[in-house]
């Protein structure tokens, strides 16, 4: 049975404006086409084909797949595949996802994202051909397509489509704060400093209500002479790390409508994410590295 547990623009729309649906035997037949099927499927034609693999103990096959169980139940239930899930899609994702693999054995696509400053010219030729020709034109043209179908709907749909951009830029964002955090002691040294300023201030004025009991303890940890930094206490730094499949993970919660060329583009980004997936696995946006 299906269970269109939200909606935003009345029962006649709940298709294609559901918050959140979910259907058990719909889910299981997702998860076997999109992750069961094609995870060994891509394995072997990569093994064949001497594509770049990382190479995985049956653990890590394990943790894979129960990471992709919970990956694939938040995405299915909030990227509305009780309804979108079609032909369409799955004929659309098999050819893609070996066709993305060809492109990312390219010798100037063997690059990561993160490592832009080390690009070789390869990768840039690619890159700019990408942004400039027929594939920037293409994605444009998607994502225009997409939030059009978003308007088809009455309002407050198209808002709250575009606006859950901003929970991938949150998440992100909040990553790069945590590196600046751990890798500068960024946060401890400008309450450090904002205090003595504070204090400074105060001894001047000679108001010396703020020195109570607990503020001395609390503060007492701090250095007590002047300097420019404090030691870190951090015992590790952290990278940040963006994957591909990552990035395609986030597009496929757009891809909610019964067209076909919603349909279609499902397919594609289904394809790339699931690429990263069975390459090299669920690697992480945060990573911490010792010092």
């Amino acid at each position: 049975m299906i269970i269109p547990l939200s909606s935003m623009s009345g029962i006649d729309t709940v298709a294609a404006t559901s918050l959140y649906s979910f259907d058990l035997k719909l889910f299981g037949l997702f998860f076997l086409v999109f992750y069961i099927i094609p995870y060994p499927m891509y394995r072997c034609v990569a093994h064949y084909l001497k594509w770049e693999l990382n190479v995985k103990s049956l653990a890590r096959h394990w943790q894979d797949l129960f990471d992709g169980l919970n990956y694939d139940l938040i995405l299915f239930i909030f990227g509305n595949y009780t309804f979108t899930m079609h032909w369409i899609t799955i004929a659309a994702f098999f050819p893609s996802l070996f066709i993305y693999g060809q492109i990312a054995e390219l010798p100037a696509t063997k690059t990561s994202l993160p490592n832009i400053n080390q690009w070789p010219k390869g990768m840039w030729v690619v890159f700019l051909i990408a942004l400039r020709g027929y594939l920037h034109s293409i994605i444009l043209a998607f994502a225009g397509y997409h939030i059009y179908l978003a308007c088809q709907f009455s309002l407050p749909f198209v808002i709250i489509y575009v606006s859950c951009l901003s929970i991938p830029a949150t998440i992100l964002f909040s990553a790069f704060l945590l590196a600046k955090e751990v890798n500068t002691n960024w946060l401890r040294t400008k309450f450090y400093f904002v205090f003595r300023k504070k204090q400074a201030i105060d001894n001047e004025s000679g108001n010396h209500h703020t020195s109570t009991p607990i503020a001395d303890e609390a503060t007492s940890l701090l250095p007590t002479t002047h300097v420019s930094t404090l030691p870190n206490p951090y015992t590790y730094k952290i990278t940040i790390h963006l994957h591909h499949w990552q990035i395609f993970y986030v597009l496929a919660f757009f891809t909610r409508f019964q067209h076909p060329v919603s349909q279609i583009g499902a397919g594609i980004v289904l394809a790339c994410y699931m690429e990263g997936i069975c390459a090299y696995g669920y690697d992480k946006l945060v990573n911490e590295e010792a010092i």
